[in-house]
């Protein structure tokens, strides 16, 4: 993939699509998963705290869930209140994948190695199918990164500036042959442009 080209809004955007994916967005925890962004936001807003509050974002709240977050991973864990837990997590979670259960509840994954041995054991105990489990997970995580590549198309739609897609055509044939194979149609751009308006 090729490197992001950075500005003030690419810096937001991304501040946000981390905060949709329910990421801690303390300095800390993004230098470890995106180094790139966090030298960006210095650059283009000073700080990161400037940068957090560029995108809308609330630093305190932003501290206190990050807080919450690292009290709750030395709470006391059995093998039930790993299976419990897991349990609770896979109802609000579409992928519960390693990977994935590893960036978000990565408590919660070193307790199922410490109390049942891994992740895949604690999910075989509470009667998933790891392979159906990673399956879906590889197929989340090509969802996710589509949806992050169609913002940043939509994005440069946006400042192109074109409003139709005979013009596209006509000015920018290539861009316009890329929007229409992650895209399908003019509607299908719409759509998306529209969806978190």
């Amino acid at each position: 993939m090729a490197k992001a080209k950075w500005d003030p809004q690419t810096v937001i955007n991304r501040i946000l699509a981390l905060h949709k994916l329910g990421e801690d967005l303390t300095c800390t925890h993004v230098k470890e998963i995106d180094s790139a962004l966090v030298g960006a936001a210095n650059s283009y807003f000073g700080n990161w705290r400037a940068a957090l509050e560029a995108a809308g974002l609330d630093y305190s709240e932003i501290r206190r869930i990050s807080q919450q977050r690292r009290k709750e991973k030395v709470r006391k864990w059995s093998e039930n209140k790993v299976l419990e837990e897991i349990r609770e997590v896979a109802k609000n979670e579409p992928d519960i994948s390693f990977a994935y259960m590893k960036e978000k509840y990565s408590s919660l994954v070193a307790a199922a190695s410490n109390y049942v041995g891994s992740w895949k054991n604690a999910l075989e105990m509470l009667g998933f199918d790891y392979a159906e489990v990673q399956r879906k997970g590889r197929e989340a995580r090509i969802e996710r990164e589509s949806l992050w590549y169609k913002d940043m198309l939509i994005q440069k739609l946006d400042r192109l500036g074109v409003r139709d897609a005979a013009t596209l055509k006509a000015q920018y044939p290539d861009f316009h042959k890329v929007l229409m194979t992650h895209f399908k149609s003019w509607a299908q751009v719409m759509k998306h442009k529209n969806r978190n308006k």
